[in-house]
């Protein structure tokens, strides 16, 4: 760390709002700096930050791989693999399902798009991301290329899903070969220590890295856009707050815990989501705290944090439930009772495989916009406060995957060692 005697989290919230600041400053709308002065420096501006995402990228997929192995390989037998598998998913669909309802319903009582005039709204479909207009596979073919027929291919592109499966098929052997597996499972543990010790060491640069971000993020922003879309923004915003309202309430519920004391534990992990805007870089962090701070099972860590961040994205789905409801107001597209019931199930299942990287949300957000036939061209309109989103909504994914684990390392109990399989 920079000042050792600073508590971490303070570190990074002072950074975070001096990078606001900065960023504020710095904005070419502030006419303090021109947009032709500034723009040789922006790289150099986010080059820490760079460097920090960049370390923790390049230990992510390993540190997937073998900690879903490994979690999977503690495990008892493959009964307490169904176990927890079990008790994981359905408490990510069911919270992915609330987040979901919570945006619709803020966004219908709200009504932030009859605040904007379609007409006024200057749509430029050719400045619209190429991704959005990607091929979407078919159900069956995303199922089928769940298993990765390349390693190399699914390791470049980063398909995080596949990474997951290969995980815990090789978890899955440990745990059914602990004879013939045992020297690759000590790789494992080696290749583990490698990772976190990255982490670590990417940690000491945190700071800086927050900072740069920041001040870069701020930058990118245009603020008449921003003042424009408030009403947009503040429903997403207060959408969020209700999530980390319903973890907390869970969190109580099935712990007995003070989740306020949770959520002080824990803080260092939204912050960081915040300004990277990615929940698998933060990943190994989250291993690290849940482990360390949070004295979780390392069973439980290591099976449930990685799945969260491949499939437990209840702030993107919020966000995205809210952009739809939104964009059919602003270009007065009716959505019946049977539309919003739909669109539940359709977020909720778009929202799980989301890549955990900044931005991949606007082109999930394309396809369900193109199912309920909302123009995709509004999406345009949502460019310039996306990013800001973006980092809030991270800052959710991330809590909720902690708020997950923490619940199953309560409620999930191994079976005895005399149990049978």
């Amino acid at each position: 760390m920079f000042f050792p005697k600073i508590a971490f989290w303070i570190q990074i919230l002072v950074s975070l709002l001096l990078g606001l600041l900065l960023g504020i400053l710095l904005n070419p709308e502030t006419g303090i700096v021109s947009a032709l002065t500034l723009k040789p420096y922006l790289l150099w501006m986010k080059l820490p930050g760079d460097i920090f995402l960049n370390l923790l990228q390049m230990i992510m997929i390993p540190l997937v791989i073998v900690s879903i192995a490994l979690g999977v390989s503690s495990l008892r037998n493959l009964k307490d693999l169904w176990n927890l598998g079990s008790k994981t998913l359905l408490y990510f669909i069911f919270t992915t399902i609330i987040s979901v309802s919570i945006g619709i319903s803020l966004t219908l009582i709200i009504k932030p798009g009859n605040h904007i005039q379609t007409q006024s709204v200057e749509i430029n479909t050719n400045n619209s991301d190429p991704k959005l207009n990607q091929n979407l596979e078919s159900v069956p073919e995303t199922i089928a290329n769940i298993i990765p027929k390349n390693l190399v291919n699914v390791w470049s592109k980063q398909q995080m899903l596949s990474v997951v499966f290969f995980g815990m098929i090789l978890g899955i052997f440990f745990l059914t070969s602990r004879d013939t597996g045992a020297a690759l499972k000590a790789f494992c543990h080696s290749l583990e220590s490698f990772c976190l010790w990255v982490v670590a060491t990417a940690m000491k640069l945190a700071p800086l890295a927050v900072l740069g971000l920041m001040s870069y993020a701020m930058v990118q922003i245009g603020f008449s856009l921003l003042f424009g879309l408030v009403s947009y923004i503040g429903t997403v915003i207060l959408g969020l707050f209700c999530i980390l309202v319903f973890y907390s309430v869970l969190i109580l519920l099935f712990t007995g815990k003070n989740p306020l004391r949770f959520l002080n534990q824990v803080r260092e992990i939204p912050l960081l989501g915040f300004s990277t805007s990615s929940s698998s870089s933060v990943l190994p962090y989250s291993l690290k705290l849940a482990k360390e701070k949070l004295k979780l099972k390392e069973t439980v860590a290591d099976f449930v944090l990685p799945l969260g961040a491949t499939i437990n994205m209840d702030g993107t789905a919020l966000y995205q439930a809210v952009a739809t409801v939104f964009l059919s107001q602003v270009y007065q597209v009716n959505l019946s009772s049977i539309d919003l019931f739909l669109l539940v199930g359709t977020v909720t299942a778009a929202s799980i495989g989301t890549a955990a990287t900044p931005g991949v949300g606007l082109v999930i957000l394309a396809s369900i916009l193109y199912t309920f036939h909302i123009p995709i061209e509004g999406i345009t309109i949502l460019f310039g406060v996306d990013r800001f989103l973006d980092m809030c909504r991270t800052s959710v994914n991330l809590t909720g995957d902690l708020s997950c684990a923490y619940i199953m390392d309560h409620i999930w109990k191994e079976t005895k060692p005399n149990e049978k399989n």
